[in-house]
């Protein structure tokens, strides 16, 4: 008989979310990152083990997710007004300007990064107003995904994560990004030996 998530999640590792012979707590790094990110992401990605957003939040210490999406739990706005601070909404649209065109204090920056599935999150700015109104940004080296955890909408398409580590690249140097992509593949591992049933951490 097929376990119910609820009885799966009491053989998880409460921090990584991974069965606990294969848990990689042990790895996870602690980044402190000068430009503060808040990821507004879907309710529903909530308890979703394929989600990144969490472990972008586990891993950088400037950091926040703001939910979205539930209708009994409106999302707060108050993040996306503060006074002395410039705000990069990270998503390619029509008017969205590469990342390396930033020209303000990094130290003052808000990188604001939609977390969900490609359809819902294009539409997290048009529907939100808070959202609309910040200035929009894009990468423009956006490299090969390692994010085999579901399936991409497309070529050159990141998840959450990388897409957070490829913009801290630029904005505040190389070595942020490389410590949040070499966590990144681990977890990646650990999830993917998960789904085939390995039990055991040997010749990890």
């Amino acid at each position: 008989m097929k376990k119910t998530r609820r009885e799966t999640f009491s053989g998880r590792c409460e921090v990584c979310r991974i069965n606990k012979p294969l848990c990689f707590c042990s790895h996870i790094p602690v980044i402190e990152n000068k430009v503060e990110v808040i990821v507004v992401m879907h309710y529903s990605e909530r308890w979703l083990t394929s989600n990144t957003a969490y472990f972008a939040k586990l891993v950088l210490r400037n950091s926040k997710i703001i939910e979205r999406g539930n209708l009994d739990s409106p999302m707060t706005t108050e993040e996306f007004s503060k006074d002395g601070r410039t705000y990069l909404y990270l998503f390619p649209t029509e008017d969205s300007r590469p990342v390396e065109e930033f020209e303000g204090n990094i130290e003052d920056a808000i990188l604001v990064v939609p977390d969900g599935s490609w359809s819902k999150a294009k539409k997290f700015h048009k529907r939100e107003q808070c959202l609309k109104t910040l200035p929009k940004y894009h990468l423009s080296n956006v490299g090969v995904s390692n994010y085999q955890l579901r399936k991409s909408p497309g070529e050159n398409f990141l998840c959450t994560y990388e897409a957070i580590a490829k913009a801290l690249g630029v904005l505040e140097g190389k070595k942020t990004e490389s410590e949040m992509l070499s966590f990144f593949n681990i977890f990646v591992d650990r999830v993917l030996r998960s789904r085939r049933g390995e039990q055991s951490i040997s010749n990890l």
